[in-house]
């Protein structure tokens, strides 16, 4: 065998030997994929979901930093969730929260933690501010209600209470116990 046949053996040797290595530790670095029965199986960051009515028009609108699902428990986690409601008439609610979660049809919306739902002032109505925690929400019918404190501001008075029932679509609050106001001047 010539000193070059020797060299082109030994350098398909050493190929050899490489790839089985590389293939060897391709295989023990690369973990199994298994869905967890507890845990999420598919995860959106920066979720935007736009949800629009018969018409083709805006009807509300759901973002949050992430979204995780959970088959198992047929729910969604939400980071940083955002909830716009528009109204025909001009009327927009702007409600955030800390985190969220919400059922796989998205027909109702756990807000968790802090809660500020917004409506920018209109032609026929001033800005109003809600502050509350725990809010369950539910876009379709636009309602929202929860059990824990609420403090409503507006420019000419304060209004804390326990309990709040919101009706977004006629602009109604309902609000159910422990209820204290104060007004400031009439300008």
């Amino acid at each position: 065998m010539s000193t070059r046949q020797t060299a082109l053996l030994l350098l398909l040797v050493l190929v050899l030997i490489g790839s089985g290595w590389f293939m060897y530790r391709q295989d023990g670095s690369q973990q199994q994929a298994t869905v967890s029965a507890t845990g999420h199986d598919s995860f959106v960051n920066g979720m935007d979901l736009q949800v629009m009515d018969v018409n083709g028009q805006l009807k509300y609108h759901v973002m949050a930093d992430s979204m995780l699902h959970f088959p198992q428990q047929e729910r969604l986690e939400l980071e940083r969730p955002v909830i716009d409601l528009s109204r025909e008439d001009g009327t927009a609610w702007h409600i955030t929260s800390e985190r969220g979660q919400t059922t796989s049809s998205g027909d109702r919306i756990w807000l968790l933690g802090q809660v500020d739902i917004n409506r920018p002032a209109t032609g026929r109505a001033g800005s109003l501010r809600i502050r509350t925690s725990d809010l369950l929400v539910r876009p379709d019918q636009e309602l929202a209600e929860t059990d824990s404190a609420a403090s409503i501001t507006a420019e000419r008075y304060r209004i804390d209470a326990t309990g709040l029932k919101a009706d977004f679509g006629s602009s109604q609050l309902q609000l159910r116990s422990r209820v204290r106001s104060t007004f400031h001047g009439a300008g």
